[in-house]
């Protein structure tokens, strides 16, 4: 007969499993070679994304410029999918010479559903970033992510400061 220490250790046990089975999975897609029609399943909830990313920054981001941007391949449209299907987030990632001539991958926009667990797709970029021959990855971030970033390499680097100036 289980003791009643080993009865609860094998419910804690089951209960783990049954959450890891519940767990969602993230990944990365980078978009460039995908034809529109496969983006487009993506874009009633795309569109909602960026719509609700551009209300949240409104003086930083630019719909348009960032649509331009992707179209002209000036930047790169990431998406991340939760359970390989569904649309949860996407990323902006932009190639830029460092004035030192070093190549690197700029990540500067991300939005969506996800929060920090997508930091551990960073692994996606950082292996394209590779590919390409790109020395370093730069992100804008706010400062809850310093921690989870640290734990794949990354440091501060740069603090931004803002001052709204009235009349």
């Amino acid at each position: 007969m289980k003791s009643a220490r080993e009865d609860v250790r094998d419910k804690v046990k089951r209960a783990k499993i049954m959450r890891h089975d519940r767990q969602d999975l993230y990944s990365a897609h980078l978009t460039e070679q995908w034809s529109w029609e496969k983006i487009a399943l993506y874009q009633e909830a795309l569109n909602g994304a960026f719509k609700k990313y551009a209300q949240r920054f409104p003086d930083d981001v630019c719909l348009e410029k960032i649509a331009e941007e992707i179209a002209t391949g000036q930047a790169q449209l990431w998406l991340v999918l939760k359970n390989k299907i569904q649309f949860s987030a996407f990323a902006i990632t932009k190639v830029e010479s460092a004035h030192t001539g070093k190549k690197c991958v700029v990540l500067s926009d991300l939005a969506g559903e996800g929060g920090l667990k997508l930091v551990k797709l960073i692994d996606e970029v950082e292996k394209w970033a590779r590919k390409i021959n790109a020395e370093e990855i730069h992100m804008f971030g706010r400062t809850g992510w310093a921690k989870k970033l640290a734990h794949h390499g990354y440091s501060r680097n740069l603090i931004q400061y803002r001052k709204v100036l009235g009349s």
